[in-house]
């Protein structure tokens, strides 16, 4: 049915609505590339402090040999 409908539109027409498509999809591309980006960025700018809180709280509290022991 496709073929049908390409065949009766012309070849401009054809190219036209290719080129459309390529920009439609390079559109939506860009706006979720930079969705993602923009999370990646806001979690490592979150996730590297917070790494580096717990590293220096254990570093600092050190091993304790209270540790509650469950058997």
């Amino acid at each position: 049915m496709e073929v049908l409908l390409m065949r009766q539109r012309s070849m401009l027409m054809n190219i036209l609505m290719v080129i459309g498509l390529f920009f439609v999809g390079s559109f939506i591309l860009s706006l979720v590339m930079g969705i993602v980006g923009s999370l990646l960025w806001f979690a490592i700018k979150i996730m590297i402090p917070v790494a580096i809180a717990v590293w220096l709280v254990r570093v600092i509290s050190g091993p304790s040999n209270n540790r509650r022991r469950y058997y």
